[in-house]
């Protein structure tokens, strides 16, 4: 499963309306044009990315991209959406219901025909809660895009493996901003399983801040044992994703069962990571879970195709793996759809223009205006791509520095012939006395 497009109407900030509501999301099999080739008339294909598997929303706090990534996730759950949406501040203020239009590309592991489904769902205001309905009308299936045959199913048929988790269809993955992982010694998988459906439990953390991911210690180890080839892809594929950091995965376990993390000769148990590393490892590890787990019969961890959402991407990461965190994550699992959320200038320089989608709120209506980038940032710096149309930075400089160079610049226009040097002085220099 791969999204194509989805559509907004009334849910948040996304307006009814407006012309710039709808989105297209970036994926494996979306049909490119090469990046040389200058676009023909009525070519509304995007030149081919590097990553042809990554969509980064870029947008200030308040734009709607964790709505986006919310509304996704309900598309991809179909009818059994209303175990997801129950916050009724998810439809836009003032108005009685929204609507989520979301373009799907299945493959023979959600439906043996494949093909292209319209999954639509309403969202109605009920007190502080949500009622929440699939229109059955919007569920069908198409064959690929440029053929025109359609071959009508009932909505049950089509999603009666969403109510299921044991199965490698409609595979969607999704993490909050506020992600943690759970203690190893207090966690309880019959817990969770009771409480809720182990295909909810993949999207929960973004939908409840304090929800939390499955300890590494409390799955590998049974995998180790059970299935070794996939014990050796679930290694391989944590130290690929680790690369950009200063540790590497061992496989080996403390007395507590708590795996051990290797910086340089030194054997560090995860709990004792820092925070960063810590929220980093404990998402990849349990998005690692889920592929263990979802992943069809007989494909290796990295064929497996689906879709994986994640809030917040550059949380606690230094700014040198900013910089690589999504092509390492994009080349580790080439065959997952990524959509990524993030404020940072390192993060969406690491993309091409075709990767990212910029969200931009109205300050007269409050309606959300979304668009491809059409700028190309990739490998600018960091202060380059704060000062384009879309961070519009003046500058990166300090306020107070930024006064006092203006100060020195009026004096050099007044004829002070000191001030030039002083100008250069200070240009090199802060604000405040050296240590």
């Amino acid at each position: 499963m791969y999204i194509e497009l989805l559509d907004l109407s009334n849910v948040k900030t996304f307006a009814e309306g407006s012309s710039r509501r709808q989105m297209a999301f970036v994926h494996p099999d979306g049909d490119f044009r090469s990046p040389k080739a200058p676009a023909e008339p009525g070519d509304k294909r995007l030149p081919r990315p590097r990553l042809r598997n990554v969509t980064l929303l870029l947008g200030n706090n308040g734009t709607g991209k964790t709505t986006i990534l919310r509304s996704l996730a309900a598309a991809a759950f179909g009818p059994a959406a209303k175990d997801l949406l129950r916050d009724g501040s998810m439809v836009r203020h003032g108005e009685p219901f929204g609507t989520i239009n979301a373009q799907i590309r299945l493959h023979d592991q959600d439906h043996p025909n494949g093909g292209i489904i319209t999954s639509s769902i309403n969202v109605e205001r009920k007190g502080e809660r949500l009622d929440v309905r699939q229109e059955s009308a919007a569920t069908r299936l198409e064959t690929p895009i440029g053929l025109t045959e359609e071959t009508s199913l009932s909505s049950e048929s089509l999603w009666d493996r969403v109510y299921e988790s044991k199965n490698d269809a409609f595979f969607m993955v999704g993490y909050g901003a506020t992600r943690r992982v759970e203690r190893l010694d207090s966690y309880d998988s019959g817990a969770r399983t009771k409480s809720r459906a182990s295909r909810d439990l993949r999207v929960q953390s973004l939908f409840e801040d304090s929800f939390s991911l499955i300890p590494l210690g409390s799955w590998l180890p049974h995998e180790q044992k059970k299935n070794p080839g996939r014990y050796k892809q679930v290694v391989n594929l944590l130290n690929k994703l680790l690369k950009p950091g200063e540790y590497t995965f061992s496989g080996e376990q403390d007395e507590r069962g708590d795996y051990l993390f290797l910086r340089g000769n030194m054997p560090i148990p995860f709990q004792s990571l820092s925070d960063g590393y810590r929220a980093f490892i404990g998402w990849v590890a349990d998005l690692l879970y889920h592929v263990c787990f979802g992943c069809p019969s007989g494909k290796k961890l990295v064929e497996n195709c689906g879709v994986v959402l994640v809030d917040e991407i550059d949380l606690h990461l230094h700014p040198s793996w900013q910089m690589k965190v999504i092509p390492t994550i994009a080349k580790a699992l080439p065959n997952m759809q990524f959509v990524f959320t993030s404020h940072s200038p390192l993060v969406a320089g690491s993309l091409e223009w075709m990767n990212i989608l910029t969200l931009k709120v109205t300050s007269k209506t409050n309606r959300t205006i979304a668009k491809r980038l059409k700028q190309s940032i990739h490998g600018l710096d960091a202060d380059q791509i704060l000062l384009t149309d879309f961070f519009g930075l003046k500058s990166t400089m300090a306020l107070a520095k930024r006064t006092q160079l203006d100060e020195i610049t009026n004096r050099i226009r007044s004829g002070d012939k000191n001030a030039p040097l002083q100008l250069i002085r200070e240009m090199s220099s802060g604000t405040e006395a050296e240590g």
